[in-house]
Order: C-alpha cells, then sequence, then structure tokens
C-alpha cells in the first residue's frame, strides 16, 4: 500500500496556539502520530496576498504531496484564508485532491460570507470534513452532500480530566467560550439562580458591564489554559447558552473534566452530549430548573459526571487522529 503524502495548513489562534484545544496543537499531534508522510503549513491570512505568492507556495505543485489538506477552511472572515490559497492553485492548474474542513456554523457561514463566495470556495475542494450534522444538512441543502465527511471534534483525554477532590464545597457552574453565546439570557438565568455561584470565563468579551456587580458571579476574561483547567475542574457542572454550535472546546472539554452539561438544544450539540451526561434547554425556565436540579441532586450530578468522562474518552485525540488517518488512505486509493 503506497501512503499519501499530505501538506497540511494550519492557523494559529492567538488563544489556542499553545494549549491542548486548538487546530495549531490537534496539527502537530497529526504530524507526530498519524504515521503518515504529512508536512505542515502554518500560514498567515497575509500569505495570498504576497506579490511573490506562486513562489511562496511553488513548492505545492511538486511530485511530492498527493493531496492538500487545508483546516481552517471559510473560517471567519479576513483570518485564515485558506480557500483563497485553494481557489488561486485551482487557477493555475493544480489538479491534486484537495480538503477542506469546516468549523464555522451555518449561521456564521453565511453572516461572514456570500452564498456564492461559499459555493465557489467549495467546488475548488474534493472532500469537505465537518464536526456536526447541522452543518452536514446545510451542505446538502446547498448541493454538497456528495463531498462531506463527518467526524467529531477532538478533546485531549489526558490533559483535560477530573479530579477527585474539590476546594469548595458551594455548587457552582462554569460557563465559557463567547462565540455565539447569548449572555443576556444568560444574565437572567444567574439572577434566578441567586444561591448558585457561577464561574464565567468570558475570554475575549468584556462582560464586565452585565456581570461586574453581580453578587454570585465569578468574572474572568481570557485565562491561560492551566488555570481555565483549574477552573473546568472545581466546577459541579458546565452551562452553554447557545445559538447554534458544531464541535466546541467548552463542550468537549467540560466533557473530559467530567461535567454534566446544561446546554441548548440546537445545532449539533446532540452529536456530542446526550440525556445521559446532559440536560437540553429551550429557554431560560429550562436553564433554571437545570441548575437547580443538578444542584439538589447529588446522585444525578455523580452519575451524569461519570457518562461525561465516558463520552469525553470517545472523542479522545488519539480515537480523532485514527479517523484522519482512514480517510486520507482511503482518499488516496480511490484516487
Amino acid at each position: 500500500m503506497v501512503l499519501p503524502r499530505i501538506k497540511a495548513f494550519y492557523y494559529e489562534w492567538p488563544g489556542t496556539k499553545d494549549n491542548h484545544a486548538g487546530m495549531a496543537y490537534f496539527a502537530k499531534r497529526l504530524k507526530k502520530d498519524i504515521g503518515l508522510p504529512i508536512s505542515l503549513v502554518c500560514n498567515s491570512p497575509r500569505d495570498y496576498k504576497k506579490i511573490n505568492f506562486s513562489k511562496h507556495y511553488a513548492r505545492l505543485t511538486m511530485p511530492w504531496t498527493d493531496c492538500l489538506f487545508f483546516k481552517e477552511y471559510l473560517s471567519p472572515i479576513g483570518i485564515a484564508c485558506q480557500e483563497n490559497v485553494a481557489l488561486r492553485l485551482r487557477q493555475w492548474g493544480v489538479k491534486k485532491p484537495m480538503t477542506g474542513l469546516m468549523h464555522l456554523p451555518e449561521s456564521l457561514l453565511l453572516k461572514n460570507y456570500k452564498l456564492e463566495y461559499i459555493r465557489s470556495s467549495l467546488d475548488a475542494l474534493d472532500h469537505i470534513i465537518v464536526y456536526g450534522s447541522s452543518l452536514t444538512r446545510f451542505l446538502e441543502k446547498i448541493g454538497y452532500g456528495h463531498k462531506v465527511k463527518e467526524t467529531f471534534h477532538y478533546v485531549d483525554s489526558d490533559y483535560y480530566h477530573p479530579v477527585t477532590t474539590k476546594k469548595d464545597k458551594i455548587f457552582n457552574v462554569i460557563f465559557c467560550g463567547f462565540l455565539l453565546r447569548n449572555v443576556d439570557i444568560l444574565k437572567q438565568i444567574v439572577e434566578q439562580c441567586p444561591k448558585i455561584t457561577f464561574q464565567i470565563c468570558g475570554g475575549i468579551a468584556d462582560l464586565k458591564a452585565l456581570f461586574g456587580n453581580t453578587v454570585n458571579v465569578k468574572l474572568y476574561g481570557y485565562l491561560p489554559e492551566d488555570e481555565l483547567l483549574e477552573k473546568l475542574q472545581q466546577a459541579d457542572a458546565s452551562i452553554s447558552v447557545m445559538e447554534d454550535t458544531i464541535g466546541s472546546n467548552a463542550i468537549v472539554c467540560g466533557l473530559a473534566c467530567g461535567l454534566p452539561q446544561i446546554v441548548s438544544d440546537v445545532g449539533s450539540i446532540r452529536d456530542y452530549c446526550s440525556e445521559e451526561n446532559s440536560i437540553f434547554c429551550k429557554n431560560v425556565d429550562d436553564f433554571v430548573k437545570a441548575v437547580q436540579l443538578l444542584s439538589q441532586n447529588k446522585d444525578l450530578c455523580h452519575q451524569m459526571k461519570l457518562s461525561a468522562r465516558q463520552r469525553a474518552e470517545e472523542l479522545s485525540i488519539s480515537k480523532s487522529i485514527d479517523w484522519f488517518k482512514n480517510f486520507f488512505i482511503n482518499i488516496n486509493e480511490k484516487k
């Protein structure tokens, strides 16, 4: 069997480039553990605009590469710009198989790009990898279902893991992330659960005006990964009030730390969570009842914790790497 030789593009997001939850880390783990010849390109959003673009990427047309893998395809506009690389190479007549991994849900794709541009970018690809069934349905709707391969968002379940001891006996709920989060609804939930401590990790979002004076809230901005891990390990449950989602670091890392998930029933959330480890919510009342239920029922909370960790082990980075290895071997055999 001839092994495929892969050229993989990744982008170093400032918030995750040095931790265990980002695509940069995953790219480096792929190179280390996939067992296939793979070369990495960390691309800047400026690269495709350079005058010497052709010289910079000339090596991509060399015989060494069997296929190209874009790990941030159609990312937020003006960021990774990997579709521009793919489109330019197609214009030059490069016929090598191209695969794009898409992270944005339908709502953000249509907010960032015109549908015509999405279609032209997808036309350049031979295969599209997605992290959730809701994105699969969107791509099927616009005519690209035949190109889609669905997998799961990985988690490093060795790094993200539960602990057996807690420093604080007060029941506390953690909220992480800022992308497509509804903090106005979160505010209502917090106000209706005054006896519950909420740890809100808003990342780059400035939430001081909304939560700065709220007695039962501990508010954090961007946290180094080791500090965020400790907060997850010391929490009793995770709450995610979302407008949409595909695969989410906040969800899979919370599962890995053994946290029951209190989540909006949107997007691809049921690809990752089940009723054994999560409570699905449609409105404020659902969220409030879920928080109160878990805070008052230690046995239920314990069982959900065990299920959460078990689910995370099914989403481990080693299993994800195995999936990608099989994917690239299969597409190479079908060339």
